[in-house]
């Protein structure tokens, strides 16, 4: 009978296989624990991200010259050139578009006497859009051996050597905007017939209560006030055709030719 002693040692292995499943549930953990970690980082690489991102977009908008003013385009000009309307716009090249004054422009644009609006805005990228209206000469005044030229509303806009003979002299104090007597005598300016204005040599107004149209012919057309102006023109012309140096239509429904 064999004893104990004669029986062979036994050896024992660690099975691969059991090796492998520990190794593996050890990775397991290790992943979990990494996604964990990931997990409770990822709000703040997130803000970090977006933080960066916005002062980026931020610096290329209020800071960088990326979209900064390259150009100025101007719209509605006639008299008025471009390079007239970029020096009162003193907008500097580079500015960032984001942090133009637009309302700021648009005032020192409208300090040019021919401009009687302007808006300014932003044309992305690099460009600033100007759109002017200039005003429209309705009449011309003497000032000493030059002509100014005058709006609807009287104001002087524009200095010039010659009259434009396409346009009614006035005759006034002092020719300015809101001024009573400007404002009369553009009233009737603007309401003589195609006839009348043809023989007009100027339109006086000492005051807006007496306002008279001179003709070539030496005659004189008494107007009065500027009320009810393009019935007193269209009498007026009618009465041409009488004798008389004085044509009075101050009360256009008793009229004198004397």
């Amino acid at each position: 009978m064999t004893g104990k002693a004669d029986r062979p040692a036994r050896r024992w292995r660690l099975r691969r296989d059991a090796v492998n499943t520990s190794a593996r549930a050890g990775g397991r953990r290790a992943l979990r624990k990494s996604r964990r970690g990931l997990r409770a980082v990822a709000p703040y690489a997130l803000v970090a991200a977006v933080v960066g991102v916005s002062s980026v977009a931020v610096w290329a908008l209020l800071g960088s010259a990326l979209l900064g003013v390259r150009t100025i385009s101007v719209r509605g000009e006639r008299t008025v050139t471009t390079e007239q309307i970029a020096r009162a716009a003193a907008i500097p090249v580079g500015t960032p578009l984001a942090r133009l004054d637009t309302a700021a422009a648009a005032n020192r644009i409208r300090s040019l006497p021919a401009v009687a609006s302007v808006q300014v805005q932003r044309a992305w990228p690099n460009t600033v859009v100007v759109t002017i209206a200039e005003r429209k000469a309705v009449a011309v005044a003497a000032r000493g051996r030059v002509f100014v030229l005058l709006d609807t509303e009287g104001f002087p806009f524009r200095t010039v050597t010659t009259r434009p003979a396409e346009l009614p002299l006035i005759q006034v104090p002092r020719a300015k905007a809101g001024d009573p007597a400007t404002r009369a005598a553009l009233t009737v300016a603007s309401a003589l017939t195609p006839t009348l204005r043809e023989l007009t040599t100027v339109v006086v107004a000492g005051n807006s209560q007496r306002v008279e149209v001179r003709l070539s012919d030496e005659r004189v057309v008494f107007w009065g006030t500027s009320a009810d102006s393009p019935r007193k023109a269209t009498i007026a012309t009618a009465l041409l055709e009488e004798s008389g140096k004085r044509i009075d239509v101050s009360a256009p429904d008793v009229v004198t030719v004397r």
